[in-house]
């Protein structure tokens, strides 16, 4: 198959990413292209999807010209979860797309927990204002003349592959984060579609492997690559990471970045209070994720406050912890789990505090939100998890980690994780092969004896967080 590749198309909520692969799962070409977050209203979280195809066609030239120009013989696509895209049918955008952050749709909630108990329990998530029934629901409200122009209401990579192929579909993998999914029954829940008011604009289902189009003539000629080739129906970024990664029955990861996500692979999809449960990409299963929003965001935004470097942040979590001090709690942007309705707080503060007390305050403050998460959990972690994420790759966070969680880590690298499991359902969609990327392993961290006053401190973060409320 010389010559030949696959291409997988991560599209993020800050920047896209293209990988270009060969059937051995070897990287040939990478490419990254960054766009704006917009607020224009507090709590607001906006991205003109111009700016997606603009980024993505950058991202994918530069990383087809890295690999040599090879034959792609298909084409993946994975993205940011949840948020909505509004659209007429050749997918220019009505309105600038709402993002997962977004909290407006607070309100448009209250239909959501008005259903009948079993109508609300087969959603099997926790009520969030950035997933698209709510969302849906406040275009509804707010602006019904735009909801009117759009044919189509689409999750973010949906729109970006009915750019690519002029063609609308959606797969369970994204469609089961929206608080429009029946989870178990697995298919759209009718007494949600009625809550959203807009039934009529969803895109047809197919499997996540499937073939979803072949590229437009318009859109191959601005990407580089041949009119017709197969684009896959994709997945959202975590299960596209997971199918590249894989997760055995019983395991447990942790990935941090800008939040943080544990996830557990399930044979069952009851809902569990504050922890999320979503379809795979795989044509059957689960996976259980318990979501912390706050976790790299919150670090940088202290660092910045404090004009501090990143080794500065990470000299301060290596010494011996005390368990009195200060207390921080990491929700600036409200919060998924373990706690709706938090916000972020510093407390314990003395004359005698000093920039080195804070910052390491806020690096235990996410180890514990994290712990907090995770307790929800059926059975909570195991004694060894798998570490992943950008986040998480300063040894002396890995050693806090594990001294708070009190479990093995065992930290795991695998390059473009997103964008490879794309790849990879580009490959079965064509009927082709390509092996499971190889992730690299680092040295396995284990607790020590901080973990005793990480317990203590963990129960003084619990009573910090149960006096604060937004």
């Amino acid at each position: 198959m010389a010559g030949e590749a696959l291409l997988g198309v991560d599209l993020g909520t800050s920047g896209v990413k293209a990988v270009v692969v060969d059937h051995r799962a070897g990287v040939l070409g990478e490419a990254e292209a960054a766009y704006p977050v917009r607020a224009p209203r507090p709590g607001w979280a906006e991205t003109d999807p111009a700016d997606w195809w603009r980024a993505t066609v950058e991202a994918v030239r530069r990383a087809l010209a890295a690999a040599g120009n090879p034959r792609v013989t298909a084409v993946g696509v994975d993205g940011q979860m949840h948020g909505l895209v509004l659209a007429r049918a050749d997918a220019v955008p009505v309105r600038p797309a709402l993002l997962w952050a977004d909290r407006r749709a607070t309100t448009e909630l209250r239909a959501w927990h008005a259903l009948a108990e079993t109508d609300r329990r087969a959603l099997a998530n926790p009520l969030v204002p950035g997933m698209t029934g709510p969302l849906l629901a406040w275009v509804a409200r707010h602006e019904p003349h735009v909801l009117a122009e759009a044919r189509w209401a689409l999750l973010p990579k949906d729109w970006l592959r009915l750019r690519l192929t002029g063609r609308a579909a959606t797969e369970p993998s994204d469609a089961s984060a929206t608080l429009l999914w029946d989870v178990p029954a697995d298919t759209w829940s009718e007494a949600a579609l009625r809550a959203a008011g807009a039934e009529d604009l969803l895109a047809p289902l197919a499997a996540s492997d499937e073939t979803a189009g072949g590229l437009s003539a318009g859109a191959a000629e601005e990407l580089g690559l041949a009119a017709g080739t197969a684009v896959a129906a994709g997945a959202g970024d975590t299960p596209a990471a997971l199918l590249a990664a894989g997760l055995a029955e019983g395991g447990a990861q942790l990935s941090i970045g800008s939040g943080a996500q544990i996830v557990t692979a399930s044979r069952d999809a009851g809902a569990v209070a504050g922890v999320h449960v979503y379809r795979t990409a795989e044509r059957t299963g689960w996976y259980r994720m318990a979501a912390v929003q706050n976790a790299g965001v919150a670090l940088e935004w202290v660092r910045a406050l404090l004009g501090a470097t990143w080794e500065e942040v990470y000299a301060a979590a290596a010494g011996e912890p005390e368990e009195g001090g200060v207390v921080f709690l990491p929700h600036l942007t409200g919060e998924r789990t373990p706690a709706l309705g938090r916000v972020g707080a510093l407390s314990g503060l003395r004359l005698d505090t000093g920039r080195t007390e804070i910052l390491r305050a806020a690096v235990e403050g996410v180890a514990f939100t994290v712990r907090h998460a995770a307790a929800l959990l059926p059975g909570g972690l195991p004694p060894a998890v798998r570490l992943a994420g950008g986040g998480a790759r300063d040894p002396r966070f890995r050693a806090l980690l594990a001294d708070v969680l009190g479990v093995e880590l065992h930290p795991v690298r695998l390059r473009s994780a997103s964008a490879l499991g794309a790849a990879r359902l580009a490959a079965r969609a064509v009927g082709e092969p390509m092996a499971r990327p190889r992730p690299q392993r680092d040295p396995v961290v284990l607790p020590t004896h901080r973990k005793e006053i990480y317990d203590v401190k963990f129960r003084r973060y619990l009573t910090r967080l149960d006096q604060t409320a937004e």
